[in-house]
C-alpha cells in the first residue's frame, strides 16, 4: 500500500517540516516580544498612575489646607463698576509709590473664568528697571489675588535707561 519514499522526497518532507517549524517559532515569539512590550509599557504606566496617586494622597492634607486658606482670603465680587475703579487706585497708589509713570489707563470688562472672575484694567507705564520690579513686587502679593495677565516690556526707544510697558491687570474674585 503505502510505497517507501525516495531521499528526495524525505529532503523535501524534511525541509518543509523544517520550514513550518521555522516560521511558526517566528511567528509565536513575534508574537511575544510584543506583548511583552506592551505588557512592559502598561506596567510602566501603572506605576507611574500609582506614584501620582500617592503624591496626591500625600498632598491632600496640604491641598485641603491651601483650599481653606483661599475660601477664607479671596474676596468676593459684589459690585464689578466699583471693584475695576478700586483696582485702577490700587495701582495707581503702587506706581506713586514706585516712581512709575502710568499713561493711559483703561477699565476693563468682568470676565467669568472656571474657578473664579476677574476685572482687569490695562496700563502703559514708564520706569526704571528697578522701580518697574518693585512696581510688580508691590501688586502681586499672595493675599491680593492681582496678577499680570498679559506684559509687553521693552526699553523706552526715547530714553535707553527707561522702560516703557503695557500690561493688562486683573483681580481674581471668588464665585
Amino acid at each position: 500500500m503505502m510505497n517507501r519514499l525516495t531521499s528526495r522526497e524525505r529532503a523535501l518532507i524534511f525541509l518543509v517540516a523544517a520550514v513550518l517549524f521555522a516560521v511558526g517559532n517566528w511567528a509565536l515569539l513575534t508574537s511575544l516580544k510584543n506583548r511583552h512590550a506592551r505588557l512592559k509599557a502598561d506596567l510602566v504606566q501603572k506605576q507611574a498612575e500609582i506614584q501620582s496617586m500617592k503624591l496626591l494622597l500625600a498632598e491632600s492634607e496640604q491641598s485641603a489646607s491651601r483650599q481653606a486658606w483661599l475660601s477664607a482670603k479671596q474676596p468676593r465680587l459684589t459690585n464689578p463698576e466699583q471693584t475695576r475703579v478700586q483696582l485702577l487706585e490700587q495701582i495707581k497708589e503702587a506706581a506713586r509709590a514706585n516712581d512709575v509713570l502710568l499713561e493711559s489707563p483703561e477699565l476693563g470688562d468682568l470676565e467669568v473664568q472656571g474657578a473664579y472672575r476677574s476685572v482687569s484694567v490695562q496700563v502703559a507705564t514708564k520706569s526704571s528697571w528697578a522701580s518697574l520690579v518693585k512696581f510688580l513686587h508691590a501688586m502681586q502679593q499672595p493675599d491680593r489675588f492681582i496678577v499680570f495677565e498679559t506684559a509687553t516690556v521693552q526699553i523706552d526707544p526715547g530714553n535707553a535707561s527707561r522702560m516703557s510697558c503695557k500690561f493688562k491687570i486683573a483681580k481674581w474674585y471668588a464665585f
